[in-house]
């Protein structure tokens, strides 16, 4: 009997239990500028310039009262990252804006769930005041939904449960800030594969000419007749309720769309992803295979939900209006961030909005027609207006247009009221679903809990919350 199988051994290290976050190396000159010695932990670094960020924005110089609800919420916020082990994580973030904001590269205000952090604003990551605008920090970073692994006493974190920046940056300077990362961490980052997928109209269209042998006119004129949602092709199933001539197709074509159906989703090529780039804490080549883009770049042989598992996934978005904004307020003589957003003069172009092009997360049609109906004169309705161009929310679009041309509320319990108030009775932010969570009985990591589930379109994980509803 053959021996050979006995000569191996089970390997268990082939892969790490989690993300282990890359060293944070920062710079002398910034412990010099704080008044610290450079031997002080990264936990008391951070601590620090959240004390040097409530000078800057003049948090120190507001009432007791409101000193004390921004100094509560700082130290909980530093307690529950230190805890988590996410300190180095917010650093390196910081470090990657910082250097944005030293060379001038226009960088957005923050958006998502990390606009939430009360840290993050006071480092200068993010420029929204989530006390000013009640957000909840448990949106980005909830104790209930993170974990530590400790193995060979190294911390590992659960890459899909680490906490999510998405950072905005000058489309025409983000080679500088991808170089800026490359040195910092050479041999450690990559940019990140995603796989794109057989649409139902493009396996229509080739299904209907290799197994139906149709003609490239026939097959168009079929897809066609699949509608697009919110700018994708509808799935085949789904196109098939909305179009009954799609049905009568199907009824005279049923080998075609039998394979059609069974070719939809899959993986048809590959492409690099528009913002993501992966950043590990040893050579990235012993975490992932990598392959070289066009222009003999780096990227993952695995896609963005591998690569998170492995290491820090970090989010930097080319915006090319953001760089619009910013050369506009440059002629104008004016800090972006000093506009008055409170003026009812800006928002009169969007009252009589003939086109939508350069206006950003306007452009879509979706949004544009929302636009359209509601008029928007403030930042709230403005905002209302992006929330309802979303699938689900588009049906409460004539609900809240009603709203802001009457100031009439929508009340469906008058419990609900006060956290309704300002969108007309209408639930339009996930916020909003924490606070009803929490009016109910549940802690905030609970509402996130089910926030999460609800964002997540999780229904089979609904039933175990009925009885705590």
């Amino acid at each position: 009997m053959s021996t050979f199988f006995k000569n191996f051994k089970p390997y268990n290290d082939c892969v790490p239990p989690g993300v282990r976050l890359p060293s944070i190396e920062i710079e002398d000159k910034y412990y010099k500028s704080l008044g610290v010695e450079s031997g002080i932990s990264n936990y008391d670094f951070l601590r620090k310039l959240c004390l040097q960020g409530v000078k800057d924005k003049g948090i120190d110089s507001k009432s007791k009262k409101e000193q004390e609800a921004y100094y509560s919420r700082a130290k909980m916020e530093l307690e529950v990252l230190r805890d988590l082990g996410f300190i180095d994580y917010i650093l390196l973030n910081w470090d990657i804006l910082n250097f944005c904001h030293e060379n001038d590269i226009p960088t957005g205000p923050g958006r998502g769930s990390a606009a939430g952090s009360l840290v993050l604003f006071l480092i200068g990551v993010t420029q929204i005041d989530p006390i000013k605008y009640d957000l909840f920090f448990e949106r980005f970073v909830s104790q209930s939904r993170s974990r530590k692994i400790q193995k060979n006493n190294i911390t590992y974190l659960d890459g899909s449960l680490l906490a999510d920046i998405d950072n905005d940056i000058s489309y025409e300077r983000r080679k500088e800030v991808i170089q800026y990362i490359e040195q910092k961490y050479p041999g450690r980052t990559a940019k990140i594969l995603t796989l794109n997928t057989l649409s139902s109209k493009l396996c229509i269209k080739e299904c209907g000419k290799i197994v139906g042998e149709y003609s490239e006119q026939d097959v168009n004129e079929v897809s066609d007749m699949i509608l697009k949602k919110f700018g994708r092709p509808a799935p085949l199933l789904e196109a098939l309720e909305e179009s009954e001539k799609l049905t009568t197709w199907k009824a005279a074509n049923e080998k075609v769309f039998a394979v059609a159906r069974k070719l939809e989703g899959l993986n048809k090529n590959t492409g690099v992803h528009p913002s993501g780039i992966a950043i590990s804490h040893d050579q990235i080549e012993d975490y992932c295979p990598l392959q070289k883009t066009g222009d003999d770049g780096l990227v993952t042989g695995y896609d963005m939900n591998w690569v998170a598992e492995l290491m820090v996934k970090f989010d930097i978005l080319g915006l090319r209006t953001l760089s619009v904004i910013y050369d506009v307020c440059k002629c104008l003589d004016i800090n972006i961030y000093d506009v008055d957003l409170g003026d009812s003069s800006i928002y009169k172009p969007l009252e009589e909005l003939r086109s939508p092009h350069g206006l950003f997360q306007i452009e879509a049609d979706a949004n544009y027609r929302v636009c359209k109906k509601i008029k928007p004169k403030s930042l709230e309705e403005l905002s209302a207006v992006v929330a309802l161009a979303r699938p689900g929310a588009l049906d409460f679009v004539d609900a809240y247009s009603e709203y802001v041309t009457t100031g009439e509320l929508q009340v469906v319990h008058s419990f609900f009221e006060d956290v309704l108030d300002y969108t007309g009775g209408i639930p339009l932010y996930q916020e909003q679903l924490m606070k009803m969570a929490v009016k109910v009985g549940f802690t905030l990591d609970e509402s996130e809990q089910l926030r999460r589930i609800i964002g997540k379109k999780k229904v089979d994980k609904m039933p175990e919350w009925e009885d705590k509803i």
